[in-house]
């Protein structure tokens, strides 16, 4: 049985703050001249009404100027995670790979904008409060997703990840890609690591998982990265505290010990240097990492 932390907003029926603040940031990107984005994503705006956003090529420019210091060193691991994932999941469906995990979408626009990817079975797993909120946010907006399948998961209720997926037709026997971004450092040590086994488990030979890590000098306050650490903060004291940080080492352990096998481990200047073209308007500070495995 997997049990992760639940942060309390979620426990008390409400949708991730996190969630909507990555949203945010997606939303601030698609808000710039089409060559100065780094993702662009028409959907994010849907997911936070009432939030201010900046609505002109200008203000979005003016918005990043004014808030670099405490936002610009998640804008490039946000967006540019996003790019890799999406790479190997392009490389996954042309290779024959037809089922895509997403754990722990939150406002995830993945389906919305790879429609080229027609034989992609879509499932998006995460907390049923904020998965309930993103299909009313959807409803409101008029966006229809008929090829996702919605797998509201309650984790610390005993929900198992398999049992659920195998409610909506996830094939266990077949290869598939799983996301886990932006969720591991959520979740408390024991958790992390049981769900790694538990998607082993669940992952046929030949499917590829990529995840995201928060480094663990975060959490023992150690980094030089003087905005991060005053994120840690605010997102502990929201109620989503950052409970488990790794290292490429101990990133490229786990995932051997869980049963996969790495193939490639990126770091935030990594992923600047491959997606951030030649003028990129976020930091490249290196406080975040990627692990792509295989499961062999």
């Amino acid at each position: 049985m997997l049990i992760p932390h639940q942060p309390s907003r979620m426990t008390a029926g409400l949708a991730s703050n996190t969630a909507r603040l990555t949203a945010r940031i997606r939303a601030v990107d698609a808000a710039l001249e089409p060559g100065r984005r780094m993702l662009d994503d028409p959907y994010a705006r849907a997911f936070i009404p009432g939030m201010e956003l900046p609505d002109t090529p200008a203000d979005a420019e003016r918005w990043l100027t004014e808030n670099a210091w405490q936002e610009g060193p998640f804008f490039a691991i946000v967006l540019l995670r996003q790019r890799c994932f999406e790479d190997y999941l392009r490389r996954a469906a042309a290779a024959g790979i037809r089922q895509a995990v997403l754990l722990g979408a939150g406002y995830d626009s993945t389906s919305l904008r790879l429609t080229d990817l027609t034989a992609m079975r879509w499932y998006e797993v995460d907390h049923p409060s904020t998965q309930a909120d993103k299909l009313d946010l959807l409803g409101q907006s008029g966006i229809e997703t008929p090829d996702v399948h919605y797998v509201p998961v309650d984790f610390e209720a005993g929900a198992s990840l398999a049992d659920a997926l195998a409610g909506v037709g996830f094939d266990p026997q077949e290869p598939c890609v799983v996301g886990w971004l932006g969720v591991a450092f959520f979740l408390r040590p024991d958790a992390f690591r049981h769900t790694l086994k538990e998607l082993s488990e669940l992952c046929a030979s030949g499917s590829t998982l990529v995840f995201d890590y928060m480094d663990q000098s975060v959490l023992d306050h150690t980094t030089p990265y003087p905005a991060v650490l005053s994120k840690a903060q605010e997102v502990g004291a929201r109620g989503e505290p950052y409970l488990t940080g790794l290292t490429p080492e101990t990133a490229g352990e786990a995932v051997r010990r869980a049963g996969f096998w790495p193939t490639a481990q990126l770091r935030i200047p990594d992923l600047m240097r491959e997606y951030g073209g030649t003028d990129p308007y976020c930091s490249a500070d290196d406080f975040m990492g990627m692990v792509v495995a295989e499961r062999r």
